[in-house]
C-alpha cells in the first residue's frame, strides 16, 4: 500500500478547502474525484483516523478566511480590543451591538457543529479509549472551551451517540467535566509516551501542532487546565486551586519551543485587513502600546503614513471603509504564513501571576511579580524584540486622538481610573497589580481576542474602549450597557455591566433543539437570553 504525506497535503489545501474536514464523507468524495488522491480504500486505520484531526485542530484557532472573519475578528479581537472591523455591513456589526441573528449564531455552528462531524467518527474507530482518543479529547475541551465562554451553558455530558440536540450543562457543570477530560487525557498521554520512547508516532503527519509529540500535548492539556482553573477561581475557589496546583506540578506551557501554533499559508487576518481592507488594529491596543513604546508595537501592527501607529475605535456607525482602511490607520502586521497562536508560554506565567497575587497557590505578592515580569520577558523573546526598560516604564498609555472626526479618549484619565503603567513598583494595591497582570496578558496573547474578552468579563480589565455608537436593542440581542468612561474599579449601577457578557443562543437551537435550549434558559442561565447576561464565572464581577 501506497504510503502518502497527509501533512503535506492537509497543509496544502488548507488555504482553499478546509471546510472540507467538517465531514469526513466529504472529504472522501472529494479525494475520490481526482485519481492521484487516495481515498478510504488507500488509508490504514491511523490515516483513516488522523485524517479527521485538521479540521477538528483548526477550530482552535479558525484559519478559513470567512470562519476567522466571523468568529475571531468580528467578536473576539473586537470585545478583547486587538482590533476593529472597517466595513459597515449596511450598518449592522458586533461592534455597535445589532448583529444579526445569523452573525450571533454562526460561532455555535461552526464550532459545535463543525467539531463533532469528525469526533464521533473518532471516538467510534477507536471505541473511546487508547491514546489518539485522549489527543481527541484535548482538542475537544480546547474547542468547547470557546463555545461556552461564547455562550453559557451547552451540552456537554450527555454528547454521544452522534446527536446533536442533547440537555444542556450549567457552566461549572461543563468546566468540571472538561477538566476530568483534560486529567484522562493527560494520564493516557502520559502513558502512552513513557511505551512508546523510540518508536514513531503514526499520527505525526495529522498533528499540525506538534507533529505528533506527545509529551507537549501534555503540556498544552495542563496549560488548558490552568486557564480554566484561574477562571473560575473566584467562583469556585477550593476546586480551581486544587486544579492549579496539579495543572502546574503536571508541567505547563513555560517555554516559547513549546508554544501551541497552527501553520497557515494565507493568513486570514492578513487577507482581511490587506486585501479586502475589513479590519484594522484596535484603537485600545494602539493607545497602550504607544504610551508604553513597547517593542513589539511594529510586529504587532503596521506604521501609519504619518509614520505613527493608530487603531481604529470599536462600533464607528456607518463606518468608512475608504478611511478607515487607508494608510492613516494601522492594520495587523502578519504576513501570509503567519502561524495562528492558540497557546502561549507567556500566558502560563501571567495565570501563575495572578494566582499568586490572590493567594490560590504559594508565593504571596514577590512571587507574582517574578511571574509577571518573567511572562513580559518571555513575550519580548517570542516576538524576537529586545526588552530594554520596558519592565521599569511609569508612563500612561496614550491618549487616543482620531483624526477623522478629531475626536479622543484617554483610558489613564481620571474618568476612566487613572494611571495605569507597567512597573510593578509603580502600583501597590492589589487591585492595580491585577491589572498590571491581565493587561500585560493581554499584549502577550495578542490575537487570542477571546482570552481577552474572557479577563474583561471577569476582572473588568484591561481597560478597553467602549463602542463608539451603541446600536443595541431588544430586537437584536438585548440592551447593552456602553458607558462613556470605563473605570474599571467603579461600582456605579450605570456601569455595572460593561459591553457584551456574552452571546444569545441560535435561532438554530430554538428550531432544532427547543425543549433543551428552553431548559437551559429558563434553569442554568441565570438570566435572560441576551448579550448583557453575566456567565457563571463572571457573576461576581462588574
Amino acid at each position: 500500500m501506497k504510503k502518502y504525506n497527509y501533512k503535506t497535503i492537509l497543509i496544502a489545501i488548507s488555504a482553499g478547502i478546509l471546510t472540507l474536514f467538517a465531514s469526513c464523507t466529504g472529504l472522501f468524495e472529494e479525494y475520490n474525484k481526482h485519481q492521484t488522491n487516495p481515498g478510504p480504500g488507500d488509508m490504514t486505520t491511523a490515516e483513516r483516523v488522523g485524517i479527521l484531526f485538521p479540521g477538528m485542530l483548526y477550530l482552535m484557532h479558525n484559519f478559513q478566511e470567512n470562519d476567522n472573519q466571523m468568529i475571531e475578528q468580528m467578536i473576539g479581537n473586537q470585545y478583547g480590543g486587538y482590533m476593529a472591523t472597517t466595513n459597515n455591513w449596511q450598518g449592522t456589526n458586533f461592534g455597535t451591538f445589532n448583529p444579526s441573528a445569523n452573525w450571533v449564531e454562526y460561532p455555535f455552528n461552526k464550532l459545535f457543529t463543525g467539531f463533532y462531524a469528525n469526533y464521533f467518527q473518532i471516538s467510534d474507530i477507536t471505541q473511546r479509549k487508547g491514546y489518539i482518543y485522549a489527543w481527541a479529547n484535548i482538542v475537544r475541551v480546547a474547542v468547547m472551551l470557546r463555545v461556552t465562554d461564547m455562550y453559557g451553558p451547552i451540552p456537554y455530558t450527555k454528547m454521544g451517540g452522534g446527536q446533536l440536540a442533547v440537555e444542556y450543562d450549567d457552566v461549572q457543570t461543563v468546566y468540571h467535566a472538561m477538566i476530568d477530560d483534560l486529567n484522562n487525557s493527560i494520564a493516557a498521554l502520559t502513558s502512552f509516551v513513557a511505551e512508546s520512547q523510540g518508536k514513531a508516532n503514526p499520527m505525526a503527519d495529522y498533528d499540525l501542532v506538534y507533529n505528533g509529540d506527545f509529551s507537549k500535548w501534555i503540556k498544552f492539556a495542563n496549560s488548558l487546565k490552568l486557564r480554566m482553573a484561574v477562571r473560575i477561581g473566584l467562583v469556585d475557589t477550593d476546586y480551581a486551586k486544587q486544579m492549579m496546583d496539579e495543572a502546574i506540578a503536571g508541567g505547563t506551557i513555560e517555554t516559547n519551543a513549546d508554544n501551541a501554533f497552527l501553520p497557515t499559508e494565507d493568513n486570514p487576518y492578513r487577507k482581511s485587513a490587506f486585501d479586502w481592507g475589513d479590519l484594522a488594529v484596535n484603537a485600545t491596543l494602539s493607545a497602550y502600546m504607544n504610551g508604553w513604546s513597547d517593542p513589539r508595537r511594529a510586529v504587532y501592527m503596521t506604521q501609519t503614513a504619518d509614520f505613527t501607529y493608530r487603531g481604529v475605535r470599536m462600533g464607528i456607525n456607518n463606518i468608512s471603509k475608504d478611511t478607515y482602511s487607508s494608510n492613516l490607520y494601522s492594520k495587523p502586521n502578519f504576513t501570509h504564513t503567519s502561524p495562528l497562536l492558540v497557546f502561549c508560554a507567556a500566558e502560563t506565567y501571567f495565570l501563575k501571576a495572578e494566582a499568586a497575587l490572590r493567594g490560590w497557590i504559594a508565593g504571596g505578592e514577590a512571587q507574582a511579580r517574578t511571574f509577571y515580569e518573567q511572562g513580559i520577558t518571555v513575550s519580548m523573546e517570542q516576538h524576537g524584540v529586545p526588552i530594554g526598560t520596558y519592565l521599569s516604564t511609569a508612563t500612561n498609555p496614550a491618549s487616543y486622538n482620531d483624526p477623522t472626526p478629531n475626536t479622543t479618549f484617554n483610558l489613564a484619565s481620571t474618568t476612566n481610573g487613572g494611571a495605569v503603567t507597567v512597573s510593578w513598583t509603580s502600583g501597590t494595591t492589589t487591585n492595580a497589580r491585577l491589572e498590571k497582570i491581565i493587561t500585560q496578558k493581554w499584549l502577550a496573547n495578542y490575537p487570542l481576542g477571546f482570552e481577552t474578552w474572557n479577563d474583561f468579563r471577569r476582572t473588568s480589565y484591561p481597560r478597553i474602549m467602549p463602542s463608539v455608537n451603541n446600536l443595541s436593542s431588544v430586537s437584536s440581542g438585548g440592551i447593552v450597557n456602553n458607558p462613556t468612561s470605563i473605570n474599571p474599579n467603579s461600582t456605579s449601577p450605570t456601569t455595572a455591566i460593561r459591553l457584551v457578557r456574552r452571546l444569545p443562543y441560535p435561532v438554530s437551537e430554538y428550531n432544532g433543539n427547543p425543549a433543551n435550549v428552553g431548559a437551559a434558559v429558563a434553569n442554568l442561565l441565570e438570566g435572560p437570553d441576551e448579550f448583557a447576561t453575566n456567565l457563571w464565572w463572571a457573576r461576581k464581577q462588574p
